[in-house]
């Protein structure tokens, strides 16, 4: 079936102009988690950029698109798929903390092509394999986003569920398109910009419908963990901390501590969140920043500088324990004004 022209741009050209919209929106949340949120309009700008690269390219006369353009929409590409990952573990996974010396390195590609778009040409995409290329490296991360999203299936809401695999989904739809016409040659070019265009309103009803999304999630609602075994939990954790202080640790994290209790990282996470009111993050934090407390009133440490007491707690910098001694004082707070 022959789809006029004039309905492909449309649907195409709206679809990434409602995704650019939908990541500016997302920009001005001020609520909820804010890093989930700006990795998501990070996803979508990218998104919205390689779609008007796509039918720029499709319809302009001769295929004729600036070099920059072009160049702009193959790094946009090359983000795409690391943010997904990078947002899906910010969406399900509540210890998680972006680093640029951790995370960096997923973006390093896309950084890399968008500093040098000024002089790659489009031989080094068609020709030189620069675009196979980039079809390959982004596609890698497919099975590791839907294993994350599988992974983490038992202890989110179903509207979480949802959310995380439909847009896993449809991500990676996108993808298929764009590498069904490129290297096997099955489907049109604007293929891709047309499912997108789907998924970003599809998208787009899902969030103005559940915008509980965009928030901190109540979770372990389906949770099969009895009040008594969460306080059993809860009393083998106290005693670890107190016994052990694996929080000094600066490499500790949940599926490590879950291994030294013997259980397991979604019961670990569960059993802090509901006793403690806090993630596992800011849970090890608090004992950190007691810790450091009491090593800074000793006399012993008097002449300590505060950088030192703060590696020796388990903080892996001094912004890092500046930032949690911050966020505990406001947690406690919190808690005595209630």
């Amino acid at each position: 079936m022959n789809i006029p022209a004039e309905i492909l741009l449309i649907t195409s050209g709206v679809g990434a102009l409602q995704s650019a919209f939908f990541g500016l929106y997302l920009f001005t949340l001020r609520k909820g988690r804010q890093l989930m949120n700006l990795l998501l309009a990070f996803m979508l700008l990218a998104f919205a950029i390689r779609i008007t690269k796509s039918v720029t390219y499709y319809f302009a006369e001769g295929h004729h698109v600036p070099i920059l353009l072009q160049n702009v929409g193959y790094a946009a590409n090359l983000a795409i798929l690391p943010l997904l990952w990078l947002y899906l573990n910010a969406f399900l996974r509540d210890d998680y903390k972006f680093t640029w010396k951790n995370e960096g390195i997923h973006l390093v590609p896309p950084l890399l092509a968008l500093l040098l778009s000024p002089v790659l040409t489009p031989y080094f995409w068609m020709n030189q394999h620069g675009y196979w290329l980039s079809l390959l490296m982004t596609g890698i991360y497919v099975p590791f986003c839907f294993y994350l999203v599988y992974k983490h299936f038992p202890i989110v809401s179903s509207a979480h569920k949802v959310w995380a695999l439909c847009l896993t989904v449809g991500v990676t739809a996108v993808w298929a398109g764009y590498t069904a016409n490129f290297i096997f040659h099955i489907v049109s070019y604007i293929t891709g910009p047309v499912i997108f265009s789907a998924v970003v309103y599809f998208m787009t009803y899902l969030g103005l419908t559940q915008n509980n999304i965009f928030l901190k999630e109540q979770k372990y609602v389906n949770s099969t963990m009895t009040a008594a075994e969460v306080e059993g939990s809860f009393k083998k954790v106290m005693k670890v901390m107190v016994e052990h202080e694996p929080f000094k640790d600066a490499s500790l994290t949940l599926p490590k501590l879950a291994k030294q209790l013997g259980i397991t990282p979604h019961m670990l996470s569960e059993t802090i969140n509901k006793k403690a009111g806090q993630n596992f993050s800011d849970f090890i934090n608090g004992y950190r920043i007691r810790n450091a407390q009491i090593l800074l009133k000793s006399k012993e440490n008097r002449h300590q500088k505060i950088a030192a007491i703060a590696f020796e707690t388990g903080f892996n910098s001094l912004s890092a324990f500046n930032a949690a001694f911050k966020k505990v004082s406001n947690f406690i707070s919190r808690l005595q004004s209630t």
